[in-house]
């Protein structure tokens, strides 16, 4: 990278140098970009997440109450008991 009294747009074409830049420096707010990164991170991800949890806790509610029951059914079926309440044999 060139200097910062020159710069280069395109692979090396030339121009004047640039004037009225003596240094670059970084804003001290920029350089400190991540001190409390852990702890934002936490309370962001509490706030961002109990905010969405309508969308995926009542949907995994309902899908695990009726694998539950599914489950639970399946087996009375198979058993000695449901296939005589049902009218079949064993």
């Amino acid at each position: 990278m060139p200097g910062p009294l020159a710069y280069s747009p395109w692979w090396g074409t030339p121009i004047k140098k640039q004037k009225g830049i003596g240094a670059y420096t970084i804003s001290p707010y920029q350089s400190k970009a991540a001190p409390n990164m852990i702890r934002t991170y936490i309370f962001n991800a509490y706030r961002r997440l109990s905010g969405e949890a309508f969308f995926f806790v009542i949907p995994f509610a309902i899908g695990y109450g009726t694998y539950a029951w599914a489950k639970k059914y399946d087996a009375w079926q198979n058993s000695k008991a449901g296939h005589i309440a049902l009218g079949g044999s064993h």
